[in-house]
């Protein structure tokens, strides 16, 4: 990864579940692109795909799950290839994420800011 190219980027992000016969595409079209050391905010209504979305970020979209893109590199390697071990070395140390329910993700008695320092080293 050379200093200009993104920690993450992703093309055409698409996010299938099994239903029925088929799936049911619920992510359609998410382009993201990320440099090293920046955070990004996934703001949406409710049941727009926001979790799911972050969840495939660090490989964690769920049961049965369908991860398609044009493009998805963290660290300029293919995302979409990665072995469960790849996934384990870069989810935590590399990526995170704050899940909605902040009362059980933050801890109440710090200041935000703060909490953001800390995650990002």
């Amino acid at each position: 990864m050379t200093e200009a190219s993104p920690f993450v980027e992703i093309r055409d992000l698409r996010i299938s579940f099994p239903q029925g016969r088929g799936f049911r595409e619920v992510v359609r079209g998410l382009n993201l692109t990320l440099p090293l050391g920046k955070s990004v905010a996934l703001v949406g209504e409710s049941g727009s795909g926001k979790s799911v979305t972050a969840r495939a970020l660090i490989g964690l979209a769920g049961q049965g799950a369908r991860v398609e893109a044009e493009r998805f590199r963290i660290e300029g390697a293919d995302a979409l290839s990665f072995s469960a071990r790849e996934w384990r070395r870069v989810r935590g140390g590399r990526i995170g994420f704050v899940l909605q329910d902040a009362l059980t993700s933050l801890d109440p008695l710090c200041r935000i800011g703060r909490l953001l320092d800390d995650a990002q080293g």
